[in-house]
């Protein structure tokens, strides 16, 4: 996790995860998503950017904003209230599954989409356990963008292999 926001939208509201986040656009994951091209509002505590859903896969989907926003003030050192939101959030997911534990893959065959998926399981993993150090975050935030877009690679070479 990078963030946690929520989205409104004609067809869909709700909480999401920021898993990138630029002047110019988000991409968000959820299990309920607006359909591309709606116009949606993201929201962060006092914060929100207006935009519209460039694109759309699976439980992710891409934002495109109206106006830049500044990133700094979507972190989550930025908004204490918030963080204490998305602690509290962590707290019930960890007593609901306890999703800390990093199984490491084991190197096989290099084409292989089920070790492909269990790379990019582990990077997420990862990331979400490194963002949850603000310090991390704000020194990291670009870094943390690049561990997922590499899983977010490895589930599309995982995806062609099938």
């Amino acid at each position: 996790m990078f963030v946690m926001a929520s989205v409104c939208a004609t067809t869909a509201s709700g909480a999401v995860k920021i898993r990138n986040l630029s002047p110019h656009g988000a991409l968000i994951e959820s299990a309920v998503l607006p359909v591309v091209g709606e116009s949606l509002e993201l929201k962060r505590g006092p914060l929100f950017a207006a935009g519209l859903v460039a694109w759309r896969h699976g439980n992710r989907a891409g934002l495109k904003f109206d106006r830049p926003i500044a990133v700094i003030d979507w972190l989550p050192a930025a908004h204490s209230a918030q963080q204490s939101v998305e602690n509290a959030f962590q707290q019930v997911k960890a007593g609901l599954a306890d999703n800390s534990r990093i199984e490491l893959p084991v190197a096989r065959d290099s084409n292989d989409p089920d070790q492909l998926r269990r790379v990019a399981r582990a990077l997420d993993l990862l990331a979400d356990a490194l963002a949850d150090d603000e310090g991390i975050v704000v020194r990291h935030a670009e870094k943390l963008q690049v561990l997922d877009i590499a899983s977010q690679i490895l589930r599309k070479l995982a995806n062609a292999e099938d």
